[in-house]
C-alpha cells in the first residue's frame, strides 16, 4: 500500500486502484470485478453525478441492494464531496417520508443490482425538492456521512461523520483486525448499515469482499469454500444459523470469526465453536465512535465479552455521577478515542456539546474484570428497577430464548405497587410446538434467574417489533 495515507474516503479507492490494480476488490452475483475497474467505474460515475448537480454541502441518499453498484455509487457521491446517507432498498415511501423530514436530503440515487454481464446499471437521480441553496448539515460543514442510529428506546439520531472520522476509525480498527490483501472477507450485512466503516475498511487494506446473495447459512457456507474466505464479519442471527446448520460444508480457509450488531448469546458461540473448531469473537461496533472494543484473543474463554479497547481507546465504566465504578461493579460504558463523529443531523448538535470531559456516554450498562476485559449487562434506558434491585432485559431474554419452544422474547418493566417495577416478558413462540403456558414460561425462568428476575407476566405474541438493523424495539 502506497506510503501516504489517502486524504479522504474516495481516496481511499484512488489508492487501492493503484496499489492493487488486479487483484479482485468484489465478487457478486455478476461476477469479480478488480480494483483498478471498480474505481474507474466510480469515477465515470462521479463525472455524471457532478454534471447532473450533485456537489459539495448537498444531501444524497444512495439506495440500493448489496453488490458492486452500491458500492460504486456510494464513493462516486463522496467524491463529488456530498453529504452521503446510505439507504436500504426494502424503505417503503411512507418511511422516506418520514425520514426526510428530519434528513431533508437534497437528491436519493436510486440503483440495481449489477447486470448479469458485469456491467453496472445506470443509477437514477431523483431530486427531493429540498432547496439546493440550503446545506443539508448547516451547523456541521464538515460533514461527509449520515447514518441513523437503531433508535432502540426512542427516536433514532442522524449521526454526522467526516471524511477525517472515517479514514481515523478505520485505521484504528485495523489496527487491531490487521486485515490486508491477503484476506478474502465474506459480506452478509447491509450495505445501508456497514458501508462507511466495514466496505471502506475492507476496500482500504486491499481485500477481496464476497458479497453473498443472500444470508442463509448454505450460501455463506459455500461461497466461503468457492472463494476461500479467511474473514467473516456477521450478526448473532447468522452464526446461530450456521450453527444450526446440518450439511457436510465447514469453513475450511476460515482464520477469524467476530459477532456485531448485538449481543452474542454464549450458547451460540459454543455451538458455532462446536461444530467449526472456531471461536466468535464479539465486537463492539457504534456509530458514533466506530470499533473501539473487540474480542480478539479470549473469543473461547470469554464468549459473552466484548473485549478490550483496542490500540488508542480507552473505555471507562462510570457511575451516575460521572465517576469511576469499582471492579465487577455495572456501571455505563464511556468511551474515547480517535474517529468520533462530528455531531448529530437533527436536532443540530455538535460533538463537543455531547461528549461528558471528552467521553461518549453509550447508553450501555457493562462489568468489567480484573483482566480488563468488558461485558455488556444492558441498556441504561431498558434497566427494570425491582424494589432496587436492577434487572437487565437482555440478561432474561437471553434465559427465556433458551426455551424449547421459545423464539424470540422481549422484557419489559411492568407497574408494581409494591416493587415499584416487576418484570414482563412477551413471547413468540416456535412453529410446530405445543404451546406452553405462561406458568410454563414462568417456572423455567425461575430454574435459571434469580426470584426479582424472573417475569411475573407473559404475554404470548405474534411478531416481536426489531428496528430497521434487527435490534429488539424497546418501548
Amino acid at each position: 500500500m502506497t506510503s501516504n495515507p489517502p486524504s479522504n474516503v474516495y481516496d481511499v479507492l484512488r489508492q487501492s486502484a493503484r496499489a492493487w490494480p488486479r487483484r479482485t476488490a468484489l465478487i457478486d452475483e455478476a461476477g469479480e470485478v478488480d480494483y483498478e475497474t471498480l474505481f474507474a467505474r466510480a469515477e465515470d460515475l462521479r463525472l455524471r453525478l457532478e454534471r447532473e448537480g450533485i456537489g459539495p454541502g448537498l444531501g444524497v441518499g444512495v439506495m440500493g441492494r448489496n453488490g458492486r453498484a452500491f458500492v460504486e455509487t456510494a464513493f462516486a457521491a463522496a467524491g463529488c464531496g456530498a453529504v452521503v446517507m446510505p439507504m436500504s432498498h426494502r424503505f417503503k415511501p411512507v418511511e422516506i417520508a418520514d425520514m426526510l423530514e428530519s434528513a431533508p436530503l437534497h437528491a436519493i440515487v436510486r440503483i440495481e443490482p449489477a447486470a448479469k454481464d458485469g456491467a453496472s446499471p445506470s443509477p437514477r437521480i431523483e431530486w427531493t425538492g429540498t432547496e439546493r441553496t440550503r446545506p443539508f448539515a448547516p451547523s456541521a460543514p464538515d460533514a461527509a456521512f449520515v447514518r441513523f442510529t437503531s433508535g432502540t428506546t426512542g427516536a433514532s439520531k442522524g449521526v454526522l461523520l467526516s471524511n477525517a472520522s472515517v479514514l481515523e476509525r478505520t485505521e484504528a480498527a485495523n489496527r487491531g483486525l490487521g486485515l490486508s490483501s491477503d484476506d478474502t472477507v465474506l459480506f452478509v450485512l447491509p450495505m445501508a448499515y456497514h458501508f462507511f466503516v466495514s466496505v471502506v475498511l475492507y476496500l482500504r487494506y486491499g481485500c477481496t469482499v464476497v458479497v453473498c446473495r443472500d444470508q442463509l447459512a448454505e450460501t455463506i457456507l459455500a461461497d466461503a469454500e468457492r472463494f476461500g474466505a479467511t474473514f467473516l464479519y456477521a450478526a448473532p442471527l447468522h452464526y446461530r444459523m450456521l450453527a444450526a446448520d446440518r450439511s457436510p460444508l465447514r469453513f475450511r480457509t476460515l482464520e477469524r470469526a467476530i459477532s456485531t450488531s448485538i449481543g452474542l448469546p454464549p450458547d451460540v458461540a459454543r455451538s458455532f465453536a462446536k461444530r467449526f473448531g472456531i471461536p466468535i469473537g464479539q465486537a463492539y461496533g457504534i456509530i458514533e465512535i466506530g470499533l473501539p472494543l473487540a474480542n480478539l484473543d479470549a473469543a473461547a474463554e470469554r464468549p459473552d465479552s466484548i473485549g478490550r479497547p483496542l490500540p488508542g481507546y480507552e473505555a471507562a465504566l462510570l457511575d451516575e455521577r460521572g465517576h469511576p465504578v469499582e471492579e465487577g461493579e455495572i456501571g455505563e460504558l464511556a468511551i474515547r478515542g480517535p474517529g468520533m463523529f462530528v455531531g448529530y443531523l437533527s436536532p443540530p448538535r455538535r460533538r463537543d456539546e455531547i461528549l461528558r470531559d471528552g467521553w461518549f456516554m453509550t447508553g450501555d450498562l457493562a462489568q468489567r474484570d480484573a483482566q480488563g476485559y468488558v461485558t455488556i449487562r444492558g441498556r441504561c434506558k431498558s434497566m427494570i428497577n425491582v424494589g432496587g434491585q436492577k434487572v437487565f432485559p437482555e440478561q432474561v431474554e437471553a434465559v427465556l430464548d433458551r426455551h424449547p419452544c421459545v423464539k424470540q422474547s422481549r422484557v419489559s418493566a411492568h407497574v408494581s405497587a409494591s416493587l415499584g417495577e416487576v418484570v414482563h416478558a412477551d413471547v413468540v413462540l416456535r412453529p410446530d410446538v405445543k404451546p406452553p403456558t405462561a406458568e410454563d414460561i414462568i417456572e423455567f425462568g425461575r430454574g435459571h434467574l434469580a426470584a426479582f428476575e424472573t417475569p411475573q407476566t407473559v404475554a404470548f405474541v405474534k411478531r416481536i417489533e426489531e428496528t430497521r438493523s434487527g435490534k429488539i424495539a424497546r418501548r
